[in-house]
C-alpha cells in the first residue's frame, strides 16, 4: 500500500518521467494512496497533459476505474494557475488538485517548473 501511495503522490507532485519531487511524507494518509497501481501511469499522463495543454483556471478531471466490487473510484480535478516565467526563462505553473473519494475530500497544490528537457519538476518557487 505504501509503494502504491508513493507512486501516486510522486505522480501528482512530480508527474512526468524524469521529474523529481521533494519529500512527500506529509501525504502518507492521502486519498491518492487509493489510486490502483495499474492506473498510476494513466494518472501521470493526465497530470502531464494538464501541465502542458490546459489553460490557467481551466479544469480537467481524471477518475480511476473500480477494479473490484465495492471499490470506490478516486476522482482528481486538476486546475493549473499562475503560469509564470522565472528569471532563468523557465515556465512555472501552480497546479491545484481536488482529490475526492466518496464523501472524503482533499485539496492539494504544488508548483511545477518545466525543465530544459521538457519534463516538469516540482518546485518550491
Amino acid at each position: 500500500m505504501r509503494k502504491q501511495f508513493l507512486a501516486a503522490s510522486l505522480l501528482l507532485a512530480a508527474s512526468l518521467g524524469a521529474a523529481h519531487a521533494a519529500n512527500l511524507s506529509f501525504l502518507n494518509q492521502s486519498i491518492l494512496v487509493r489510486i490502483p497501481k495499474a492506473q498510476v501511469p494513466a494518472f501521470s499522463a493526465e497530470v502531464g497533459r494538464v501541465l502542458n495543454d490546459v489553460g490557467d483556471g481551466q479544469r480537467a478531471t481524471w477518475t480511476s476505474k473500480a477494479e473490484r466490487a465495492r471499490q470506490v473510484p478516486v476522482s482528481v480535478t486538476l486546475v493549473p494557475r499562475n503560469t509564470t516565467r522565472t528569471s532563468k526563462g523557465q515556465t512555472c505553473r501552480f497546479l491545484a488538485a481536488e482529490v475526492v473519494q466518496a464523501s472524503a475530500r482533499e485539496n492539494w497544490g504544488f508548483w511545477f517548473c518545466k525543465q530544459e528537457n521538457g519534463a516538469w519538476r516540482a518546485s518550491a518557487m
